[in-house]
């Protein structure tokens, strides 16, 4: 595991949250919220608080700050994509300044049945494919909602860089410092 993949994989969040919380815009407060069968949790809105609940309980615990899980009751999309954003950018930042001694720490994260330690690198690997689990229901319930679901894969290949360049610009994700090379 490198601290350089790591960074890209926070860039990708960053960006496919940012695709994933526009998409959202284009629903009604009352579509969000509408319960849905197949929606873990309950409803898109749901989900939508609980992947970034999830995030700000991991990434005090990456910054040494662990506090027990709590849902929050985000009132609504903008602040819930405000308070998403600047998640993303914690974990963008953290990424950036990692190095192999960081990534062996051990953490406490503190559980409900008792506080668990666990290695830092394997806490960040857990977040990005919690993220992505949750993100793909995400990306089914919106197109369940009637709204085309964004391309949450066109982030890696060089193939892709047009699709995603004006984004990443807005973003403030610059490509050749990420990958080390002009695309």
């Amino acid at each position: 595991m490198t601290a350089s993949l790591l960074l890209a994989q926070a860039c990708n969040n960053r960006w496919s949250n940012h695709r994933l919380l526009t998409a959202c815009a284009g629903l009604s407060t009352a579509a969000l919220r509408a319960p849905q069968p197949a929606a873990f949790f309950g409803s898109l809105w749901a989900l939508l608080g609980h992947l970034l609940d999830v995030d700000l309980f991991y990434l005090d615990a990456l910054h040494h700050q662990p506090r027990p899980y709590r849902d929050h009751a985000w009132p609504d999309l903008a602040t819930l994509s405000e308070a998403q954003a600047a998640s993303d950018l914690r974990l963008i930042t953290l990424c950036r300044d990692l190095d192999p001694a960081r990534l062996a720490q051990t953490l406490t994260l503190p559980r409900a049945s008792g506080p668990v330690r666990e290695q830092a690198g394997r806490v960040l690997q857990h977040l990005f494919v919690h993220q992505l689990h949750h993100r793909g229901q995400a990306h089914a319930l919106l197109l369940a909602s009637g709204v085309a679901p964004p391309q949450l894969d066109e982030f890696f290949l060089a193939q892709d860089e047009p699709l995603r360049r004006a984004e990443l610009a807005l973003l403030g994700i610059d490509e050749e410092e990420l990958w080390g090379i002009a695309l």
